[in-house]
């Protein structure tokens, strides 16, 4: 048996496989120091044996040279196609054996014959040295997008940025409910005595705010109001020292929703 011929070039790679689905990606943490190279790891194990290439066209036969010692068994080879097996011719009788003339020249290759039965296979070969690579198969289409991953963990929280410029002042709120009567204050320091005059009440009806005031030459010395809707907002005396009427306003604007009361005094 002759010795197993060099092992072919690889194989073109196949087509990529389907991508995955994409998970969503995690923030972005640190990146890490990089680590120290791992040890090589264990020779994976043999990989399926690729489709068989075409048959090369055969060689001319050259002269048969003396018959070596048997050499080892070489590693076996990737099996080529299986010919036609030829149609049998009938046995002739069997003449004495001459010498072993010169061998002639070959003759034209003749026509392939039909298929032969598969024998059985053979025990397998030693691995042969690895092939050169093939070159880089085209880009399979881009896959499905793959199932969502885990969640990364939480990366450091980053600098303060720079404090941003003021924003617009915001619309102005609406007006809170009036608050709680305040404590009585302490009483004051008796005044002087006042002109004697007659007093009477002027009121006036209005819309969210009216003002009720006193007769010309008298002055008001207090003052108040009803709201037929809404709530009271606000009740003081207006006009000059000392004030000659007084003013209310309420939170409906409706045509007679507030009467504003004025005690008055007509000085005599």
């Amino acid at each position: 048996m002759g010795f197993q011929g060099h092992q072919g070039a690889q194989g073109n790679q196949g087509e990529m496989g389907f991508q995955g689905f994409q998970g969503n990606q995690g923030p972005q943490g640190n990146q890490g120091h990089q680590g120290a190279q791992g040890n090589q790891g264990e020779q994976g194990p043999q990989g399926h044996q690729g489709n068989q290439g075409p048959q090369g066209n055969q060689g001319h036969q050259g002269a048969q040279g003396n018959q070596g010692e048997m050499g080892f068994q070489g590693f076996q080879g990737n099996q080529g196609p299986q010919g036609n097996q030829g149609h049998q011719g009938a046995q002739g009788n069997q003449g004495e054996m001459g010498f072993q003339g010169f061998q002639g020249n070959q003759g034209p290759q003749g026509h392939q014959g039909n298929q032969g039965f598969q024998g059985n296979q053979g025990p397998q070969g030693f691995q042969g040295h690895q092939g050169n690579q093939g070159f880089q198969g085209e880009q399979g289409p881009q896959g499905f997008q793959g199932f969502q991953g885990h969640q990364g963990n939480q990366g450091f929280q980053g600098n303060q940025g720079p404090q941003g410029f003021q924003g617009n002042q915001g619309p102005q709120g609406n007006q809170g409910n009036q608050g709680h009567q305040g404590n009585q204050g302490n009483q004051g320091n008796q005044g002087s005595q006042g002109t004697v005059g007659t007093t009477y009440v002027v009121s006036q009806l209005g819309r969210h705010s009216v003002t009720a005031t006193c007769h010309t030459g008298d002055f008001a010395t207090g003052g108040g109001a009803l709201a037929a809707n809404g709530d009271l907002i606000e009740t003081f005396p207006v006009g000059t020292t000392p004030p000659t009427g007084w003013q209310a306003t309420t939170t409906s604007d409706n045509p007679e929703d507030i009467t504003a009361y004025v005690v008055c005094v007509h000085p005599t």
